[in-house]
Protein backbone atom coordinates (compact mmCIF):
# COMPACT_ATOMS: atom_id res chain seq x y z
CA UNK A 1 0.00 0.00 0.00
CA UNK A 2 3.20 2.38 1.05
CA UNK A 3 4.44 1.77 -2.83
CA UNK A 4 0.88 2.48 -4.33
CA UNK A 5 0.62 5.55 -2.53
CA UNK A 6 4.42 6.77 -3.61
CA UNK A 7 2.97 6.27 -7.17
CA UNK A 8 -0.06 7.77 -6.75
CA UNK A 9 1.59 11.05 -5.32
CA UNK A 10 4.25 10.99 -7.96
CA UNK A 11 1.75 10.40 -10.92
CA UNK A 12 -0.12 13.30 -9.89
CA UNK A 13 2.92 15.66 -9.86
CA UNK A 14 3.91 14.58 -13.69
CA UNK A 15 -0.10 15.27 -14.60
CA UNK A 16 0.83 18.53 -12.86
CA UNK A 17 3.99 19.36 -14.52
CA UNK A 18 2.84 17.94 -17.45
CA UNK A 19 -0.41 20.19 -17.75
CA UNK A 20 1.98 23.47 -17.37
CA UNK A 21 4.21 22.56 -21.00
CA UNK A 22 2.88 22.95 -24.43
CA UNK A 23 3.88 19.83 -26.68
CA UNK A 24 6.36 20.62 -29.29
CA UNK A 25 5.80 22.81 -32.42
CA UNK A 26 1.96 24.26 -32.57
CA UNK A 27 0.27 22.08 -30.94
CA UNK A 28 -0.27 23.64 -28.02
CA UNK A 29 -2.22 22.07 -24.75
CA UNK A 30 -5.79 22.06 -24.39
CA UNK A 31 -6.53 24.57 -21.66
CA UNK A 32 -7.43 23.09 -18.14
CA UNK A 33 -11.65 23.75 -17.32
CA UNK A 34 -12.17 25.99 -14.43
CA UNK A 35 -12.03 24.63 -11.14
CA UNK A 36 -15.26 24.48 -9.72
CA UNK A 37 -15.55 24.94 -5.81
CA UNK A 38 -17.86 23.09 -4.05
CA UNK A 39 -20.79 24.97 -1.82
CA UNK A 40 -20.16 24.68 1.33
CA UNK A 41 -23.18 23.69 3.86
CA UNK A 42 -22.43 22.57 7.72
CA UNK A 43 -24.64 20.98 9.48
CA UNK A 44 -25.44 21.60 13.35
CA UNK A 45 -24.85 17.89 15.07
CA UNK A 46 -27.26 18.34 18.00
CA UNK A 47 -25.81 16.57 21.63
CA UNK A 48 -28.04 16.90 23.82
CA UNK A 49 -30.17 13.84 24.71
CA UNK A 50 -30.85 11.71 28.65
CA UNK A 51 -28.66 9.22 29.70
CA UNK A 52 -28.84 7.60 32.68
CA UNK A 53 -25.67 5.77 34.87
CA UNK A 54 -27.00 3.38 38.16
CA UNK A 55 -25.02 0.72 39.37
CA UNK A 56 -23.30 -0.25 36.33
CA UNK A 57 -26.13 0.03 33.65
CA UNK A 58 -26.02 2.77 30.99
CA UNK A 59 -29.05 3.73 28.86
CA UNK A 60 -29.52 6.56 26.35
CA UNK A 61 -32.39 7.93 24.73
CA UNK A 62 -31.83 7.84 21.17
CA UNK A 63 -33.61 10.86 18.92
CA UNK A 64 -35.79 9.25 16.05
CA UNK A 65 -36.02 10.87 12.66
CA UNK A 66 -40.24 11.49 13.49
CA UNK A 67 -39.49 12.63 16.29
CA UNK A 68 -40.18 9.99 19.22
CA UNK A 69 -37.50 8.21 21.02
CA UNK A 70 -36.24 4.73 21.84
CA UNK A 71 -34.11 4.01 24.53
CA UNK A 72 -31.13 1.80 24.80
CA UNK A 73 -29.41 0.12 27.42
CA UNK A 74 -26.11 -1.99 28.22
CA UNK A 75 -28.22 -5.08 29.77
CA UNK A 76 -30.80 -5.22 27.07
CA UNK A 77 -29.79 -4.03 24.16
CA UNK A 78 -26.02 -5.39 25.08
CA UNK A 79 -24.33 -6.44 21.85
CA UNK A 80 -20.50 -6.13 22.88
CA UNK A 81 -18.06 -4.17 25.34
CA UNK A 82 -14.57 -4.01 25.76
CA UNK A 83 -11.81 -1.49 27.36
CA UNK A 84 -8.75 -2.40 26.39
CA UNK A 85 -8.34 -0.17 23.61
CA UNK A 86 -9.43 2.84 25.62
CA UNK A 87 -6.62 5.47 26.90
CA UNK A 88 -6.58 5.26 30.83
CA UNK A 89 -9.01 8.11 31.91
CA UNK A 90 -7.30 11.89 32.51
CA UNK A 91 -8.82 12.38 36.14
CA UNK A 92 -7.53 9.92 39.00
CA UNK A 93 -10.26 7.48 40.71
CA UNK A 94 -12.01 7.30 37.39
CA UNK A 95 -12.51 4.42 35.27
CA UNK A 96 -14.11 3.98 31.51
CA UNK A 97 -15.70 1.37 29.38
CA UNK A 98 -16.78 1.22 25.82
CA UNK A 99 -20.29 -0.43 24.45
CA UNK A 100 -22.19 -1.21 21.01
CA UNK A 101 -25.72 -2.02 21.66
CA UNK A 102 -28.24 -2.53 19.48
CA UNK A 103 -32.15 -2.95 19.19
CA UNK A 104 -33.99 -4.56 16.34
CA UNK A 105 -37.20 -3.46 16.69
CA UNK A 106 -40.35 -3.52 14.39
CA UNK A 107 -40.06 0.03 12.94
CA UNK A 108 -36.17 -0.49 11.48
CA UNK A 109 -32.81 -1.09 13.74
CA UNK A 110 -31.09 1.49 16.02
CA UNK A 111 -27.08 0.56 16.79
CA UNK A 112 -25.03 2.90 19.11
CA UNK A 113 -21.82 2.96 20.25
CA UNK A 114 -21.05 4.52 23.76
CA UNK A 115 -18.44 5.81 25.70
CA UNK A 116 -18.85 6.28 29.92
CA UNK A 117 -15.99 7.98 32.51
CA UNK A 118 -16.88 7.38 35.68
CA UNK A 119 -15.93 8.60 39.21
CA UNK A 120 -15.00 5.05 41.19
CA UNK A 121 -16.00 7.21 44.57
CA UNK A 122 -19.66 8.40 43.32
CA UNK A 123 -20.57 6.76 39.90
CA UNK A 124 -23.41 9.29 39.71
CA UNK A 125 -20.42 11.65 38.77
CA UNK A 126 -20.11 10.62 34.75
CA UNK A 127 -19.71 11.60 31.63
CA UNK A 128 -20.93 9.54 28.32
CA UNK A 129 -20.27 9.93 24.79
CA UNK A 130 -21.06 8.65 21.09
CA UNK A 131 -23.20 7.96 18.40
CA UNK A 132 -25.72 6.09 16.69
CA UNK A 133 -27.26 4.89 13.48
CA UNK A 134 -30.85 4.57 12.94
CA UNK A 135 -32.07 2.22 10.15
CA UNK A 136 -35.41 2.29 8.15
CA UNK A 137 -37.32 -1.02 8.26
CA UNK A 138 -35.91 -4.10 6.21
CA UNK A 139 -32.16 -1.61 4.99
CA UNK A 140 -29.28 -3.87 5.73
CA UNK A 141 -26.57 -3.09 8.13
CA UNK A 142 -24.04 -2.76 5.61
CA UNK A 143 -25.96 0.09 3.68
CA UNK A 144 -24.65 2.84 6.21
CA UNK A 145 -25.84 5.90 4.13
CA UNK A 146 -29.41 5.22 4.41
CA UNK A 147 -29.22 5.61 8.01
CA UNK A 148 -30.13 8.28 9.78
CA UNK A 149 -27.16 9.51 12.33
CA UNK A 150 -26.87 11.03 15.33
CA UNK A 151 -23.89 12.05 18.21
CA UNK A 152 -24.61 12.50 21.97
CA UNK A 153 -22.72 13.87 25.39
CA UNK A 154 -24.23 13.96 28.61
CA UNK A 155 -23.65 13.70 32.36
CA UNK A 156 -24.91 15.76 35.21
CA UNK A 157 -22.53 18.08 34.94
CA UNK A 158 -23.79 19.36 31.35
CA UNK A 159 -27.87 19.31 32.72
CA UNK A 160 -29.25 22.33 31.40
CA UNK A 161 -31.29 22.65 34.59
CA UNK A 162 -28.12 23.37 36.81
CA UNK A 163 -26.11 25.46 34.33
CA UNK A 164 -22.43 26.85 36.13
CA UNK A 165 -21.77 29.37 38.31
CA UNK A 166 -19.42 31.10 35.51
CA UNK A 167 -16.12 33.15 36.56
CA UNK A 168 -16.86 37.12 36.18
CA UNK A 169 -13.27 37.87 34.68
CA UNK A 170 -9.74 35.96 34.25
CA UNK A 171 -8.94 32.69 31.63
CA UNK A 172 -8.41 29.18 31.73
CA UNK A 173 -7.04 26.67 29.34
CA UNK A 174 -8.63 23.81 28.31
CA UNK A 175 -6.96 20.31 27.24
CA UNK A 176 -8.60 17.86 25.47
CA UNK A 177 -9.33 15.93 21.98
CA UNK A 178 -12.08 15.80 19.13
CA UNK A 179 -13.10 12.33 16.98
CA UNK A 180 -15.50 11.58 14.79
CA UNK A 181 -15.67 11.60 10.53
CA UNK A 182 -12.87 12.87 8.38
CA UNK A 183 -14.43 13.09 4.53
CA UNK A 184 -11.84 13.94 1.54
CA UNK A 185 -13.31 14.64 -1.89
CA UNK A 186 -10.19 14.44 -4.17
CA UNK A 187 -9.94 17.43 -6.62
CA UNK A 188 -7.40 17.46 -10.37
CA UNK A 189 -4.25 17.67 -8.23
CA UNK A 190 -4.46 14.20 -6.97
CA UNK A 191 -4.41 12.50 -10.74
CA UNK A 192 -5.86 9.17 -10.70
CA UNK A 193 -8.08 9.93 -7.51
CA UNK A 194 -9.81 12.92 -8.52
CA UNK A 195 -13.47 12.74 -8.47
CA UNK A 196 -13.00 9.94 -5.81
CA UNK A 197 -13.39 10.54 -2.14
CA UNK A 198 -12.42 8.87 1.09
CA UNK A 199 -13.71 8.27 4.47
CA UNK A 200 -11.73 7.69 7.91
CA UNK A 201 -12.10 8.10 11.38
CA UNK A 202 -10.08 10.71 12.98
CA UNK A 203 -8.88 11.84 16.33
CA UNK A 204 -6.92 15.02 17.52
CA UNK A 205 -5.49 17.59 19.98
CA UNK A 206 -7.93 19.97 21.05
CA UNK A 207 -7.10 23.58 23.09
CA UNK A 208 -9.51 25.71 24.18
CA UNK A 209 -9.11 29.37 25.59
CA UNK A 210 -11.71 30.59 28.17
CA UNK A 211 -12.35 34.40 28.58
CA UNK A 212 -14.41 35.05 30.84
CA UNK A 213 -14.30 39.15 31.16
CA UNK A 214 -14.86 39.03 27.58
CA UNK A 215 -17.71 35.92 27.45
CA UNK A 216 -15.47 34.11 24.67
CA UNK A 217 -14.01 31.02 23.82
CA UNK A 218 -10.80 30.00 20.97
CA UNK A 219 -9.99 27.35 20.37
CA UNK A 220 -7.47 25.01 17.94
CA UNK A 221 -7.80 21.20 16.56
CA UNK A 222 -4.39 20.12 15.39
CA UNK A 223 -1.92 23.02 16.89
CA UNK A 224 -0.67 20.60 19.87
CA UNK A 225 -0.19 17.76 17.47
CA UNK A 226 -1.34 16.72 13.98
CA UNK A 227 -4.70 14.72 13.69
CA UNK A 228 -4.67 11.79 13.04
CA UNK A 229 -6.75 8.76 11.57
CA UNK A 230 -7.71 5.82 14.07
CA UNK A 231 -9.45 3.07 11.66
CA UNK A 232 -12.53 1.54 13.54
CA UNK A 233 -11.26 2.31 16.65
CA UNK A 234 -14.38 4.26 17.77
CA UNK A 235 -16.81 4.00 14.48
CA UNK A 236 -16.54 0.31 13.65
CA UNK A 237 -18.69 -0.47 12.09
CA UNK A 238 -19.88 2.74 10.46
CA UNK A 239 -16.11 2.53 9.49
CA UNK A 240 -14.55 -0.64 9.78
CA UNK A 241 -11.11 -1.84 11.44
CA UNK A 242 -9.56 -2.88 8.18
CA UNK A 243 -9.59 -0.22 5.42
CA UNK A 244 -6.65 1.97 4.79
CA UNK A 245 -5.85 4.96 5.63
CA UNK A 246 -6.93 7.84 2.62
CA UNK A 247 -4.11 8.95 0.83
CA UNK A 248 -4.47 12.65 1.70
CA UNK A 249 -4.07 12.50 5.24
CA UNK A 250 -5.53 14.49 7.87
CA UNK A 251 -2.29 15.68 9.74
CA UNK A 252 -1.06 19.06 9.09
CA UNK A 253 -4.66 20.68 8.94
CA UNK A 254 -5.49 23.34 12.16
CA UNK A 255 -9.37 24.31 12.64
CA UNK A 256 -9.46 26.92 14.41
CA UNK A 257 -12.94 27.84 16.14
CA UNK A 258 -14.12 31.25 18.18
CA UNK A 259 -17.70 31.72 19.86
CA UNK A 260 -18.95 34.21 22.21
CA UNK A 261 -20.69 31.64 25.47
CA UNK A 262 -23.85 33.03 27.75
CA UNK A 263 -24.49 32.85 31.36
CA UNK A 264 -25.54 29.79 31.37
CA UNK A 265 -22.48 27.95 29.65
CA UNK A 266 -23.98 27.59 26.03
CA UNK A 267 -22.06 28.57 23.18
CA UNK A 268 -22.88 27.98 19.47
CA UNK A 269 -21.55 29.80 16.15
CA UNK A 270 -20.01 29.94 12.92
CA UNK A 271 -16.87 31.09 13.45
CA UNK A 272 -14.61 28.44 11.77
CA UNK A 273 -10.92 28.34 9.76
CA UNK A 274 -8.94 25.87 8.17
CA UNK A 275 -5.42 25.84 7.22
CA UNK A 276 -2.98 23.45 5.94
CA UNK A 277 0.77 24.50 5.16
CA UNK A 278 0.76 22.75 1.43
CA UNK A 279 -2.94 22.94 0.59
CA UNK A 280 -4.35 26.34 -0.68
CA UNK A 281 -7.45 26.67 1.57
CA UNK A 282 -9.60 29.09 -0.84
CA UNK A 283 -13.19 28.48 1.77
CA UNK A 284 -14.31 26.78 4.84
CA UNK A 285 -17.16 26.96 6.79
CA UNK A 286 -18.67 24.97 10.00
CA UNK A 287 -21.13 25.27 13.27
CA UNK A 288 -19.68 24.43 16.49
CA UNK A 289 -21.54 24.15 19.79
CA UNK A 290 -21.19 23.36 23.02
CA UNK A 291 -21.04 23.60 26.92
CA UNK A 292 -19.42 24.38 29.98
CA UNK A 293 -19.18 21.86 33.32
CA UNK A 294 -21.25 22.93 35.92
CA UNK A 295 -18.34 21.38 38.19
CA UNK A 296 -15.92 23.92 39.45
CA UNK A 297 -12.06 22.72 39.53
CA UNK A 298 -9.47 23.46 42.05
CA UNK A 299 -9.65 27.04 40.50
CA UNK A 300 -13.06 27.69 40.55
CA UNK A 301 -12.89 27.35 36.59
CA UNK A 302 -15.60 25.04 34.94
CA UNK A 303 -13.44 21.61 34.87
CA UNK A 304 -14.70 20.67 31.31
CA UNK A 305 -15.96 22.43 27.70
CA UNK A 306 -17.54 19.22 25.11
CA UNK A 307 -19.53 19.84 22.34
CA UNK A 308 -19.48 19.19 18.86
CA UNK A 309 -18.69 20.64 15.04
CA UNK A 310 -18.73 20.14 11.55
CA UNK A 311 -16.15 21.52 9.37
CA UNK A 312 -15.97 21.60 5.50
CA UNK A 313 -13.06 23.64 3.66
CA UNK A 314 -12.52 23.63 -0.24
CA UNK A 315 -9.08 23.60 -1.78
CA UNK A 316 -7.79 25.22 -4.77
CA UNK A 317 -7.89 22.40 -6.99
CA UNK A 318 -11.23 21.44 -6.46
CA UNK A 319 -10.90 18.81 -3.37
CA UNK A 320 -12.76 19.26 -0.34
CA UNK A 321 -12.80 17.87 2.72
CA UNK A 322 -14.75 17.74 6.21
CA UNK A 323 -14.50 16.99 9.96
CA UNK A 324 -17.62 15.84 11.21
CA UNK A 325 -17.26 14.95 15.23
CA UNK A 326 -17.15 15.66 18.93
CA UNK A 327 -14.85 16.78 21.51
CA UNK A 328 -14.51 16.86 25.52
CA UNK A 329 -11.44 19.21 27.23
CA UNK A 330 -10.15 19.22 30.79
CA UNK A 331 -8.42 22.31 32.73
CA UNK A 332 -4.84 21.43 33.35
CA UNK A 333 -6.12 21.72 37.28
CA UNK A 334 -8.70 18.46 36.41
CA UNK A 335 -6.00 16.03 34.74
CA UNK A 336 -4.34 13.62 36.55
CA UNK A 337 -0.27 14.16 36.46
CA UNK A 338 1.97 12.00 34.70
CA UNK A 339 2.55 8.84 36.50
CA UNK A 340 6.36 8.52 37.74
Amino acid sequence: MMFQRVFVAAMAGVVLVLSGCGGGGNNEAAPLPPVEIPTLTPEAQPFRTATSFVEGVFSVDVQLPDGGTRTLNTIRDFDASWGRFLPRPLQPDHSSREWLLANNHYDGLVFLYAVVDWNNVDPTDYLAAGWWLIYPPDVPFDEIEAAARGVFLDGPELAPGYPPDLPVAGTATYIGAMGGLYTYNYGRAWGELAGSDEVAEFTGSLSLTADFGQSRLTGCLGCLKPIETAPGRHLHPAVPWWVDDPVALPADYEVRFEAPFGARGAFEDTAITVAHPDRAIVNSAGTWQGQFSNVPDENGNPRRVVGSADVLFAENDGSHGRFTGIFDALTPATIAPPEP
